[in-house]
């Protein structure tokens, strides 16, 4: 009997020692992806690289692959564009590259936006488009938001608007539909910049203002990814320069003080204090030291004696110190920030403070002194290092267990979000397709319609043209009317001028719709003579009908009206145009009908 329960008590604690063991391999992944959201770049490189060796040493082989896409993206933001595309190829040769929909969707979408980042559009479109058709095959919608706002980005940066708008906008509905505030205030900001380039500077605020108020109620939540204050740096910036060129330079001048305070007014003591420095800390590595000062004082202001950020903060003083050229301001305030920060163990800014004297040194040409605070700062990174793998280990158990709590309980009330509106939706949506396809059926018959009529007048006008044409040309040159003195000489000028306005018009629709001159009418309408003068072809009769000072006083009228009927005949002219033209023909032949009737009476 004690055998049997001692063989019994070992089972249970093997089987539970495979499962803590298990559990802690599969969490690799997780542990880098938060190292993604909440370290500087360059530590969540190396996070993220030693737990590569760790899940390989395992024989997590998928694991991996996830973790090499991570650090893919990583190292292309450090524009380290060979290591990325290394990893890249280890990713589409492994075995999880076949198996994996999300590890293909990452891959095309990883090379997309790298090549995307080279300026190199057309193979940016064809890689992020293989991503946007995966995505659509597994109706992903998280994967459909992002790659939608991939596409209008390509679109944008080649200045194609409209298609650009199309796509930022499927990506931001699909973001409300998920919910996720990070997702939605990206491409809040992508619709700002669009507007922004088309000059439309109200609407680009409107979109700024819509994004900021989006990533600032997203810093409200819990354990959010803190590459968002970047974000939000790169955001007020872009509502100055907007609110600039909208001609509003003085909101332009406050808006970094209105996010100052609406950070002041939103977060408790010290997450103003985190807030503010995690800014200030941005713009440090942007090399802006004024508005680095600027967010430092606002940190330093609600930060009380004990508070845990007060080293870090004489850090961040430093660095700026440093920015501005005030070496020795800055090697004095990192003399109270060290001491500080080892009675804290904050082995972070120790590790920053000791790399900051190491660049004074240098800039002192205190080459010895140098490398040692050089060292000394290394050391601290692998202090940091060792105590950040010890205590994710502790807490794995509790991370696995509360991240698939958390995943299952968002999968549930997107699912149930998504049904409720379906159902909502599904009537209103059936009635409003029935609306528009009878709106679209009735306009669509009325323009066949109206195509039709107006097609059956233009032909007949057509035929007209060419039938007056040729009864014209059937009669005589040498008529009468034309070669004998005018017997009513008050309506001679009025005439003449008509018909020279005639002409006129005449020859410039030719010109228009033909693109030739007029000795090409001349030729092929026969009804002008082309003569060659000094070794070039002239149409001398014609243009004395487009001069009044030059037209006969008994003027051959049939070859002007038989050269606007047969433009009329000919040509493909607007319907605008040609009504005009015939308006005009008309008048000059109803004169001609009352100058005969008046002759023959």
């Amino acid at each position: 009997m004690p055998t049997y329960r001692n063989a019994l008590l070992t089972l249970t604690l093997l089987f539970f020692c495979l499962s803590v063991l298990a559990e802690t391999k599969g969490s690799y992944l997780d542990n880098c992806k938060d190292a993604v959201t909440s370290k500087a770049n360059h530590e969540a490189i190396e996070y993220c690289e030693h737990l590569l060796s760790q899940a390989s040493n395992h024989e997590l082989t998928e694991e991996a692959t996830f973790i090499k896409l991570e650090l893919a993206d990583l190292y292309a933001l450090q524009e380290n564009r060979e290591q990325s595309r290394h990893l890249l190829q280890q990713v589409k040769t492994s075995e999880a590259f076949t198996l994996h929909q999300v590890i293909r969707y990452r891959w095309y979408r990883s090379i997309g936006l790298d090549y995307l980042h080279q300026n190199l559009f057309a193979e940016a479109t064809d890689y992020l488009q293989q991503a946007y058709e995966i995505a659509q095959l597994s109706e992903n919608i998280t994967q459909l938001a992002k790659s939608a706002n991939d596409l209008g980005l390509v679109h944008y940066k080649q200045k194609n608007y409209k298609d650009a708008l199309l796509y930022y906008k499927e990506s931001l509905k699909l973001k409300e539909e998920i919910g996720n505030l990070y997702y939605i205030g990206t491409t809040l900001n992508n619709l700002g910049l669009l507007n922004k380039e088309h000059k439309n500077y109200q609407q680009a605020i409107k979109y700024y203002q819509q994004s900021l108020d989006v990533y600032l109620k997203y810093t409200e939540q819990e354990g959010f990814d803190q590459r968002v204050f970047t974000n939000i740096s790169h955001l007020y910036e872009d509502l100055a320069v907007t609110y600039s060129l909208a001609g509003n330079r003085e909101l332009g001048e406050v808006y970094t003080r209105r996010i100052i305070d609406t950070f002041s007014r939103k977060l408790a003591q010290n997450d103003k204090v985190r807030a503010m420095k995690n800014l200030a800390l941005v713009h440090v590595e942007q090399n802006q030291a004024d508005k680095a000062q600027l967010f430092i004082q606002e940190a330093e202001h609600y930060a009380t004696g004990v508070s845990k950020y007060i080293a870090e903060i004489d850090y961040i003083k430093a660095a700026i110190a440093y920015l501005k050229g005030d070496f020795e301001q800055a090697r004095y305030l990192l003399k109270q920030s060290i001491p500080l920060s080892k009675s804290n163990d904050d082995i972070v800014v120790l590790e920053r403070s000791y790399d900051l004297l190491h660049l004074l040194d240098l800039q002192d040409k205190q080459f010895e002194s140098a490398i040692q605070h050089l060292k000394t700062a290394y050391q601290y990174k692998e202090k940091s290092l060792e105590s950040q793998y010890e205590s994710d280990l502790r807490v794995i158990q509790e991370q696995i267990e509360k991240e698939r709590v958390e995943r299952r309980l968002i999968n549930e009330q997107l699912k149930s979000q998504q049904q409720r509106s379906r159902i909502q939706s599904l009537s209103n949506t059936l009635l409003i397709i029935s609306l528009i396809l009878v709106i679209i059926a009735f306009i669509a018959a009325f323009i066949i319609y109206r195509k039709a009529k107006e097609k059956q007048r233009l032909l007949q006008s057509i035929k007209t043209h060419k039938d007056k044409v040729l009864l014209l040309e059937s009669e005589q040159e040498g008529d009468s009317d034309e070669d004998k003195p005018q017997t009513n000489n008050k309506q001679s000028p009025d005439f003449r001028q008509l018909l020279v306005e005639l002409l006129i018009e005449t020859l410039a629709l030719w010109e228009k719709s033909t693109q030739t001159d007029r000795i090409e009418l001349a030729e092929k309408s026969g009804i002008w003579k082309v003569s060659i003068d000094d070794g070039r072809l002239r149409t001398r009769s014609l243009d004395k009908y487009i001069d009044i000072n030059k037209i006969p006083k008994n003027p051959r009228w049939r070859n002007v009206v038989k050269t606007s009927h047969y433009v009329l005949a000919e040509c493909s002219i607007k319907s605008q145009e040609r009504d005009h033209l015939e308006r005009k023909l008309d008048k000059v032949m109803a004169l001609i009908k009352e100058r005969s009737t008046a002759q023959s009476s």
